[in-house]
């Protein structure tokens, strides 16, 4: 169990390998899902800004888990290569007016 420096958050593993984070000003939201990946978590811990949490478990040694969303925006961006083109944006969304999702 881990709480975030500013108080924010609460992070606790589960024997599954899953962690939840919970934001402490609303206890009453579901609490968010980090998947560990593969096995049991062996510790945790937020970085001091609280835009990820650190994981390590039995074969990763230390995994980083992006919770600010613009940092998460950020990455996901950079590994798709860019946002939806309008063509692909048309294609999937057809009912939702086009935007650009991935503005530097």
């Amino acid at each position: 169990m881990a709480f975030s420096a500013d108080g924010s958050l609460f992070a606790a593993s589960a024997d599954d390998g899953t962690v939840r984070v919970w934001e402490t000003a609303h206890p009453r939201l579901p609490a968010a899902t980090v998947p560990a990946g593969d096995g049991p978590v062996l510790a945790l811990g937020f970085t001091f800004d609280g835009g990820e949490l650190r994981l390590a478990t039995p074969h990763l040694r230390d995994r980083a888990a992006v919770l600010d969303p613009r940092r998460a925006v950020v990455a996901v961006c950079a590994r798709a290569g860019g946002g939806a083109t309008r063509a692909d944006w048309h294609r999937y969304l057809p009912s939702v007016p086009y935007r650009d999702t991935c503005v530097p």
